[in-house]
């Protein structure tokens, strides 16, 4: 006997949303307590019915899930670890596209809302009950825009692809600093860099045991600054093929990786000042 369900529910196959899910209950909130976005976010617990977040309220689960998306926002966060959100719970995971909080009808268009300085400065600083990122697809980057996102988030073991090949001042600064459970880092083709772009990005990150590649040949101001600094199960440096330095490029990189059994080669005839400085 063959049944058929009336009008069966399709997936979508591209969310236009990002989802928040655990195994339990748990809340959102900014730590400001204030709209630090601006344009407009939209939360929901079911996908049907959207409200507009007015960043003064608590959110809770349903059935132990978020949804939110937004229009018209060039900015999530900013420039302070104040405009952070925090997620109180546990086993949380944020799954699907960040940029559906920008602009949830470009994305679903195929496009890259454009983020402003800053855009998602801090924004799961501290969030220990964090255990899955959501994707960061953008390709054109803009200053400090992941700076601190995910700093001390302890209980990630994954970071998102980061596929731009162009950077932008300080754009992964400190990103995933602290983020004691990251085991892998996620390959980082860029090869035209910017002041400061990897400066403290996996510092402390205690369980990375492989560093990714870094194929660019002209280095920018403490680019690599701190990189795996405190990146104590790191056992392997990458490849360093610059032969273009810049000053404080190299400083402090593998700083107190004590698993580091050799040195990587490093090809620069002519230096800049500072640029092994406490390498």
């Amino acid at each position: 006997t063959t049944y058929y369900v009336e009008n069966p529910p399709v997936p979508e196959p591209n969310p236009t949303y990002l989802t928040f899910q655990s195994s339990s209950s748990f809340t959102l909130k900014t730590y400001n307590n204030k709209k630090n976005w601006n344009g407009t976010l939209y939360y929901s617990t079911n996908t049907t019915n959207w409200n507009v977040w007015s960043g003064t309220s608590t959110l809770s689960s349903v059935g132990n899930k978020l949804y939110l998306r937004g229009t018209g926002n060039t900015i999530i966060t900013g420039s302070s670890d104040n405009f952070r959100w925090v997620l109180t719970g546990s086993n949380i995971k944020c799954i699907g596209n960040i940029e559906n909080l920008l602009d949830w009808e470009t994305v679903a268009l195929g496009n890259h809302p454009p983020m402003a300085n800053s855009c998602y400065y801090s924004m799961f600083d501290g969030c220990t009950s964090l255990t899955t990122a959501p994707s960061l697809p953008a390709t054109t980057l803009a200053d400090y825009c992941y700076r601190y996102m995910f700093y001390g988030c302890t209980s990630l073991t994954t970071a998102p692809s980061l596929p731009a090949t162009t950077l932008s001042t300080a754009c992964y600064y400190a990103m995933f600093e602290g983020c004691s459970s990251l085991t892998t880092a996620p390959s980082l083709p860029a090869t035209t860099l910017a002041n400061g772009c990897y400066d403290s990005m996996f510092k402390g990150c205690t369980s990375l045991t492989t560093a990714p590649s870094l194929p660019a040949t002209t280095l920018a101001s403490q680019c690599y600054d701190s990189m795996f600094s405190g990146c104590t199960s790191l056992t392997t440096a990458p490849s360093l093929p610059a032969t273009t330095l810049e000053k404080y490029c190299y400083m402090c990189m593998f700083y107190g990786c004590t698993s580091l059994t050799t040195a990587p080669s490093l090809p620069a005839t002519t230096l800049a000042d500072y640029c092994y400085y406490w390498m």
